[in-house]
């Protein structure tokens, strides 16, 4: 279940002695027999402690030692949920290290003033013994970079390129050992980020220049052990691990790191980095056109083959593999993009896969055979069908995947290869919520997504939700707020679209400012089961979307969802306002990203602004490294102050405990430890150190030669200061002498990179910019050309004023053609003309009589001859049209003495529908005609005019 190895590194890490393999793997072998998941139950340890208690011998006591060894791994690694008892045991593992850490506060102190000596002398004559020193270098890295252990500083030394300049900095990659990042491979390998001072860049870089073979572990030991024991630091040897404690203590004090952010960045496999970003300047035109669209599903009209003659499926995948068979055969015409089909989507998932395949090769070769190919979808004939609804819902989703799984043959790869097109399903917006995690092995290390985006880049997004002229105004709005949720409030998906009116208020006096209440509905439970509140603070230019919602939903029940309108599924509203977002975010920054990104990168954003709460930094601190000025104005003093008001409630950040700022951040998004916030959703460590360093700081004349390159006691010095720092230029000479330079590391760089890019994406959006947006693609009539716009100006405006109630608008969105629309084409208006034309009334009931507080309805009248030219043009409207969901009331008036009618069974047994209703009205004189009364639940006073000017148009 778990390989020795690795548990060994991870213990050899922590200082501790692993117990004996043979205990280590009886251990394993229990949980394999009680556990499959990540989980271990009260039941299941209780029944391994008995199993340890009835061994009679010593041996009972080291297999107690294995098991906690073992459980410590796969609670803190593999992110294993264990009963409430052992991970209290876990957590005081993390206590008995901190106070190991304070073992060794004097070494610190000695450590710290002894290294500023020497890098002192250093910086003065660079080229002094300590200029190849592999200890100096070492020491440097411990004190500026981070405290690793000794075995990852191995693997950095030995790397062949560690550094990379990201994000307006220099970084250090630091693999991991076992791989944890989802973007890992053979050619990527897993790694998270850290942060390079310039100082430690200088010496490091000229040590990759010069190394022709990486040291060894017991190497770096060594000459650890030699230096730090002589002049000027006179400390004993010790083990590795006892020295990664020292260093440990010297951040905890000097750079006020408090234990559990210390034990994040001295344990790399605690977080991982993000790749560099390759973003479109623009969404490309593919996605604009069909952004908001309704998906197009395979109909008897739209014939693509998904289905043969026999009743079988059709694969076109299979169509596809035929193809490249025969390429070389010009006559051949590339197959056809299948349709999605409601009661099974797998056809067009194939056919993705297999063409991802063919286009853009595999992990290892860039063109696989297409014998190859074939192989890999070998499973598809086992499979069930996965229907739409099923594919829209992630419960239904993982169930289906994990069953399919289940049924597949281990033999033939047929399960790796079903993974592999499972990976394939996540990337595609329909489905990019299938979470992979259920098919990961337990005891290995939990993958993680790392990905994030800046406050800019989701609100470049919202310009296009907004900006598409596809799509009715409200859809456009709906998806809008869903995006700036899932960012701002870091919902999950299921908990957008769960959220309900009552569950959403604005906070008083504070426009921009919201409480949340993340709950179980009908529709779902939350991933934990629990309530949680959640505040969140906005720009002004997203709040006004949030608040435009709330005002349309100003008459809706507490319980009604709030990104949908009355009546609508969750299936509806996650296809109609959560897919348009994921298109976006795949158009603009790679098929890798998903829905839940956004959440990731929410909870950075909450990070950072209460990190920079903690360490009294202002906004412009991370300025060179985010390049981002609307996430800057969400880190000034005052926002990052409003994001804790629920928690400061007026106080100064001074004056509440703030050990416990990361355990209420991570309460802010269900998270029951503050690990789990850590592991998944802060990504690197190159936004995190910085913060705990001055913005600014001092340097000599000295260090700025070392630092940019130039030969000890060059005056060229002078030149680069002139350049730097205008107060300079202004100085006399004389006070030139006496000055010092104060710079950031931003600036300097500025020298050191002269070209560093800058982002060119737009960074300031003016409060009503959003609102303008909206509603200059939002229709100003109530149709155009063929189609009625519902959703237009004017009925918006009498939703905000309560002329129109949501309830009202959602019942004539359902009647009218949903997110279709109402459309009459050619066809349908010939037959309103052979009807006779359409005459828009209201109703006269003694129902609607009785209730005059209530609106009258509308109804529609046609009358008509009653013959075979009547009814095709009833069936073309009211059986498969635009009129198929009103009732209606099928009046004949008939110039006929018998009761014997071959017209009256016409119309009961050819016109009406199930929920039509006959009449038969007798007249002596006047000629035989049909009258059809539509009975819609519409508002006479709000749609009898527009629709009867679009009707007669």
């Amino acid at each position: 279940m778990l390989d020795h190895n690795t548990l060994q590194r991870y213990l050899d890490d922590q200082g501790l002695t692993i117990a004996a393999r043979t205990d280590i793997k009886w251990v394993c072998l229990q949980l394999e027999q009680h556990s499959s998941q990540r989980q271990l139950s009260e039941e299941s340890l209780k029944q391994i402690n008995h199993a340890i208690s009835n061994i009679p011998t010593g041996r009972q006591r080291r297999l107690k030692q294995a098991r906690d060894q073992v459980l410590q791994y796969l609670f803190d690694v593999c992110d294993w949920t264990l009963p409430s008892k052992q991970e209290s045991r876990c957590q005081d593992s993390a206590l008995k290290w901190n106070r190991e850490i304070q073992v060794f506060n004097d070494d610190a102190g000695k450590l710290l003033r002894s290294y500023q000596q020497l890098r002192q002398h250093f910086i003065v004559d660079p080229k002094n013994e300590l200029k190849n020193d592999l200890a100096w270098l070492l020491t440097v890295l411990y004190i500026e970079v981070a405290p690793l252990p000794l075995s990852y500083w191995q693997a950095v030394l030995s790397s062949a390129e560690p550094i990379e300049f990201f994000e307006g900095q220099y970084t250090l990659k630091v693999p991991h050992p076992t791989p944890i990042a989802a973007f890992a491979n053979n050619t990527q390998p897993s790694f998270t980020r850290l942060p390079l001072s310039l100082f430690a860049y200088r010496l490091l870089h000229q040590y990759m220049q010069q190394q022709t073979q990486g040291p060894t572990t017991n190497a770096l030991l060594q000459a650890l052990n030699h230096a730090l024991s002589a002049q000027p630091y006179y400390l004993a040897a010790r083990t590795a691990a006892k020295w990664q404690r020292t260093f440990q203590s010297l951040w905890h004090h000097q750079y006020q790191v408090p234990v559990e952010l210390l034990r994040d960045i001295s344990d790399p496999q605690r977080h991982v980095a993000t790749l560099p970003q390759h973003c479109s300047p623009k969404l490309p035109l593919a996605i604009k056109k069909t952004l908001y669209q309704p998906i197009v599903f395979h109909t008897q009209e739209n014939q693509d083959g998904s289905q043969s003659n026999s009743g079988k499926t059709h694969w076109p995948h299979k169509d596809l593999i035929k193809y490249y068979r025969s390429k070389n055969n010009r006559s051949d015409v590339v197959p056809a993009e299948p349709c999605w089909r409601q009661d099974n989507i797998l056809p067009k998932l194939l056919f993705h896969f297999c063409e991802s395949l063919f286009i853009e090769g595999g992990v290892k070769r860039d063109n696989l055979p297409v014998n190859t190919v074939d192989r890999y979808s070998n499973f598809y004939k086992n499979l069930a069908p996965l229907s739409y609804e099923t594919a829209c819902e992630p419960e239904k989703l993982a169930l289906w995947a994990q069953q399919a799984f289940e049924t597949l043959e281990t033999k033939d790869s047929q399960q790796w290869h079903f993974y592999q097109f499972l990976r394939s399903v996540a990337q595609q917006p329909l489905t990019d919520h299938l979470d992979l995690s259920q098919f990961e092995k337990p005891s290995l290390p939990a993958r993680i997504d790392a990905f994030r985006l800046s406050v800019s880049q989701v609100h470049h997004v919202v310009d296009y939700l907004l900006s598409s002229s596809n799509g009715h105004p409200l859809q456009r709005l709906f998806a809008s707020v869903a995006a700036l949720l899932g960012f701002y409030g870091a919902l999950r998906r299921g908990e957008v679209l769960r959220l309900r009116v009552g569950d959403i208020r604005q906070v008083v006096n504070q426009a921009n400012h919201f409480q949340l209440t993340i709950t179980g509905t009908i529709e779902g439970e939350t991933k934990d089961r629990k309530t949680r509140h959640l505040y969140v603070v906005m720009p002004e230019v997203a709040a006004k979307l949030i608040r435009i919602v709330l005002k349309v939903h100003a008459e809706s029940d507490n319980a009604q969802p709030l990104l949908a309108l009355c009546g609508e599924s969750i299936t509806s509203r996650a296809n109609h306002y959560l897919y348009p977002v994921t298109q976006v975010l795949k158009g603009l920054f790679g098929q890798q990203v998903r829905f839940h990104h956004l959440r990731h990168s929410g909870v950075e954003l909450t990070y950072l602004q209460g990190l920079h709460l903690a360490y009294e930094r202002e906004d412009n601190h991370l300025a060179s490294i985010l390049d981002d000025k609307a996430m800057q104005t969400m880190l000034t003093k005052t926002s990052c102050l409003a994001r804790f008001q629920f928690w400061l409630e007026g106080r100064d950040f001074s004056q509440v405990n703030d050990s416990l700022l990361l355990d209420v951040i991570s309460a802010q998004f269900g998270h029951a430890h503050y690990a789990t916030t850590r592991r998944h959703y802060l990504h690197g460590l190159e936004r995190i150190i910085p913060l705990f360093k001055p913005h600014k700081r001092h340097y000599s004349r000295d260090e700025l030669r070392y630092l940019l390159d130039m030969p000890a006691g060059s005056n060229d010095v002078s030149r680069v200061l002139a350049e730097l720092s205008p107060d300079y230029a202004a100085l006399s000479e004389q006070d030139k002498k006496s000055y010092q330079p104060c710079f950031s590391e931003a600036q300097l760089l500025q020298r050191i990179v002269p070209n560093l890019p800058v982002s060119r994406h737009k960074q300031h959006w003016s409060d009503d910019e959003w609102l303008k947006q909206w509603t200059t693609h939002t229709p100003k009539q109530w149709y155009s050309d063929q189609t009625f716009q519902l959703m237009n100006a004017q009925a918006l405006r009498m939703l905000t004023t309560g002329e129109l109630t949501m309830k009202a608008l959602s019942q004539a969105w359902q009647d009218l053609g949903r997110h279709q629309g109402l459309v009459v084409n050619k066809k349908q208006r010939t037959a309103i003309n052979h009807l006779g034309g359409a005459t828009f009334v209201e109703a006269l009931t003694s129902e609607n009589a009785a209730r005059r507080t209530e609106p009258r309805q509308l109804d529609i009248v046609f009358n008509c001859p009653c013959n075979q030219r009547t009814l095709k043009a009833f069936e073309t409207l009211c059986h498969h049209g635009p009129l198929k969901y009103f009732a209606a009331t099928l009046t004949l008036i008939h110039n006929r003495k018998s009761l014997n009618s071959h017209k009256l069974a016409l119309v009961k047994s050819c016109f009406a529908r199930k929920q039509d209703t006959v009449l038969h009205n007798v007249i002596p004189t006047g000629d035989t005609s049909l009258n059809i009364t539509l009975h819609t639940p519409l508002s006479a006073a709000i749609f009898q005019r527009p629709l009867a000017q679009y009707f007669a148009d």
